[in-house]
């Protein structure tokens, strides 16, 4: 049997079921990579990331079989589509299961691997020090991860880029283009006067792909620490091992770091992204709030000014309306000059009794008595209604 390191790529397809030739694969991948058996259930096809590892039946520290899986959200435009508010997404669902033995095989399986994390790993292949396969199993994690920190660094910046336009525009008023007009201006210089249209749909879409990929991020941060964890372990159980192999464990373990915190600074980067756009979205909301709280003023503003005049004229009304004085007269009602009740409805208040046209009661007087200092009383205390109720702790 060869015990040069190889890698199997292939797709999950097949694999997927209970056909009778899924079955039978599950069989013997179940024998040759030891991974458990309930591996091809819905929970483990579905989960987000996962990783496990044996070492073998007869605790046999030469032996050494691991199975792990990551998650990577991709987002693309298409033809005709219009970036950013119209993009699809691909989710990269990697599988990988290896079975190592120190004078025995040494192989990996990768499932559903995109093209550009293969050709990676092949370009890592070329400059590996074949030593490292032979005494760590973990070798071939560490090309594996190279691998899912370029589809990482990929997939978060492109995130980067929906939510860097999301905070150019600022409000986004055009469906079509996504972007507002004025896409550079900062907060102050956006205008407050006309109605903002906020594309909330959009806003809260986008804000879901930054929330999976800090999702994904703080998962795969998770699975390697375990994945160091082990390996320093088994590193540590290992008797009497030669110092050219541990020179060789460490690197790897080294290089397993180096990537752990390469995800982990996707991860902050992420969690960044979250946070900035979620103050985008509370920016939309806040804006759309200080616009109708402006408009409200504006009406606010007419409709005093319309309670004003109101009050202006209500005490003249009302002192009218009271004292029914009806000062004019009219030569048409045979002398009787007008004024009842008010003290203006005698005789002796009419000049010209029998004449024709329109007299004015000599008690007229009073209605300016009553009226004007009521409408001043009126207006002052409407003007200083504020400082009365301050004073009052009524407001």
């Amino acid at each position: 049997m060869s015990t040069a390191p190889s890698f199997v790529f292939a797709e999950s397809d097949i694999l997927k079921g209970n056909q009778p030739s899924s079955t039978s694969l599950h069989y013997m991948l179940e024998e040759f990579y030891q991974m458990p058996n309930d591996i091809w259930s819905k929970v483990h096809w579905e989960s987000n990331g996962y990783y496990g590892c044996s070492d073998g039946r007869d605790e046999d520290f030469g032996r050494h079989d691991t199975w792990f899986r990551f998650l990577v959200k991709q987002l693309f435009e298409k033809p005709g589509k219009k970036f950013p508010q119209d993009y699809d997404y691909d989710w990269d669902k990697l599988g990988f299961f290896t079975t190592w033995k120190k004078a025995g095989r040494k192989c990996m399986l990768c499932l559903d691997c995109p093209e550009d994390l293969v050709q990676g790993m092949r370009k890592t292949l070329d400059t590996a020090s074949p030593d490292h396969f032979v005494v760590d199993p973990y070798a071939f994690h560490q090309v594996a991860i190279r691998g899912i920190v370029n589809l990482y660094d990929k997939s978060i910046w492109r995130i980067r880029d929906v939510v860097r336009t999301v905070e150019k525009a600022g409000l986004i008023e055009r469906v079509n283009s996504g972007l507002f007009n004025n896409i550079g201006a900062s907060s102050q210089t956006r205008p407050k006067a006309r109605k903002p249209e906020v594309d909330y749909d959009h806003l809260h879409e986008a804000a879901r792909h930054v929330i999976h990929s800090t999702e994904t991020l703080q998962v795969s941060t998770q699975l390697l620490e375990q994945m160091i964890m082990r390996q320093r372990d088994r590193v540590s159980w290992l008797p009497n091992i030669p110092e050219e192999e541990m020179v060789c464990m460490r690197q790897i373990g080294d290089n397993l770091m180096f990537y752990h915190g390469m995800i982990h600074a996707f991860k902050c980067r992420s969690e960044s992204m979250q946070a900035r756009h979620q103050n985008e979205i509370q920016l939309a909301f806040n804006t759309v709030a200080q616009y109708h709280s402006h408009v409200a003023a504006i009406d606010s503003a007419a409709m005093k000014v319309i309670a004003a005049l109101t009050a202006a004229f209500l005490p003249a009304t009302f002192v009218s309306a009271i004292f029914s004085m009806s000062f004019f007269n009219n030569g048409g009602d045979n002398g009787t000059s007008a004024g009842g009740g008010g003290g203006g409805g005698s005789s002796d208040g009419a000049s010209g009794g029998n004449d024709e046209g329109w007299s004015l009661s000599d008690k007229f007087w009073i209605y300016w008595a009553f009226a004007v200092p009521l409408t001043v009383a009126t207006i002052v205390l409407l003007a200083f209604s504020k400082q009365i109720m301050r004073r009052l702790n009524m407001i």
